[in-house]
C-alpha cells in the first residue's frame, strides 16, 4: 500500500518458535556496548601503533567508520525514540506494556535505518513469526516473544513508526486469527509487497492506519509548543547533529 510518498507494509513469516516484561526497545542496544568497545580499541591502535602498513591503516579507517556509523543509528534510534514518547506517550505505553493472547509480555524491538540497508523497499516494515507450539506466540530475530520493527531515516519516520504499531497493536494479542486471515487473503500475493497487511478488512491495517492518524494529530498538537524549544527535531535533523559530535573524534591521518 503506498501511503503519501512512502510505503508501510507488515510482513508475516510462519515459522517455529517463550519474557517477563514488555518493552519498546532500540534495536541496536544488544551490539553497542560490543561496537563500543571495538570503536576504543581500534582508535586506541590507531594512534599509538607507529608500525602500522599503510593497508592495516585504511582498513581500520574503515572500520572505526563503519563502527560510528552503527553507533549512530543507535543514537539515532533512542532519539527518535525519546521524541516518539514525548508525543504521543498514550500510544508509546500500550506498545510498552503489550501482551498476547494469553497475557504474556512481547517486546518490540526498533531500528531507524538507512534506506540503502532496506532489503524491502518501504518506509517501515514489522517482522514477526507465529509459533507453531504455541499459535498464540510470535518471535524475531530477536527471539521469542519479540517483534522486529525497521524504518528508514526519512521525514515521515515517527508517523511511519506509528503506523507499524498500529500493525503490532493488532496482531500480537490477535496473533491466532490474524494468522489464519493472513495466510487465507495475501499467499497470492507474494509479489505485491506493498499491498501486504492492507486489504480493505484487514483490521491490522485499519488499526494501523488509526494509530498513524493518532499519532499525527499528536504532532500537530506539538506545533504550539515552538516556541518554548519543545516541538521536536526532523529525523534529518537529530542525525545532523549526532554526525557533528561523531565527526570530532580525532585520528592521525
Amino acid at each position: 500500500m503506498v501511503m503519501k510518498k512512502y510505503s508501510i507494509i507488515v510482513i508475516m513469516f510462519f515459522l517455529v518458535l517463550n519474557s517477563a516484561s514488555a518493552k519498546l526497545k532500540n534495536g541496536y542496544e544488544n551490539d553497542i556496548p560490543n561496537v563500543r568497545e571495538k570503536l576504543k580499541n581500534y582508535i586506541h591502535i590507531l594512534n599509538t601503533n607507529d608500525n602500522l602498513s599503510v593497508s592495516d591503516r585504511r582498513h581500520l579507517k574503515t572500520d572505526i567508520k563503519n563502527l560510528i556509523v552503527y553507533q549512530s543509528y543507535y543514537e539515532l534510534t533512542e532519539e527518535l525514540l525519546k521524541q516518539f514518547k514525548l508525543i504521543s506517550p498514550d500510544m508509546y505505553n500500550r506498545i510498552d506494556t503489550i501482551k498476547d493472547a494469553k497475557g504474556r509480555y512481547t517486546d518490540v524491538y526498533v531500528k531507524f535505518i538507512p534506506r540503502d540497508q532496506a532489503l524491502i523497499m518501504a518506509g517501515g516494515v514489522t517482522y514477526m513469526s507465529q509459533s507453531a507450539e504455541d499459535k498464540h506466540a510470535c518471535f524475531s530475530e530477536y527471539g521469542k516473544h519479540s517483534v522486529s520493527i525497521k524504518i528508514w531515516l526519512f521525514n515521515n519516520a515517527l508517523p511511519a513508526l506509528a503506523h507499524e504499531l498500529g500493525h503490532v497493536n493488532y496482531q500480537i494479542p490477535n496473533l491466532e486469527t490474524y494468522t489464519k486471515y493472513y495466510q487465507k487473503v495475501y499467499q497470492v500475493l507474494k509479489t505485491e509487497s506493498n499491498h501486504l497487511g492492507h486489504e480493505f478488512n484487514d483490521r491490522s491495517g485499519i488499526n494501523a492506519t488509526t494509530f498513524q492518524k493518532e499519532f499525527r494529530k499528536a504532532q500537530l498538537n506539538q506545533l504550539k509548543f515552538r516556541s518554548n524549544g519543545m516541538l521536536s527535531e526532523s529525523p534529518f535533523g537529530v542525525m545532523e547533529e549526532i554526525k557533528k559530535k561523531a565527526n570530532k573524534i580525532k585520528y592521525p591521518s
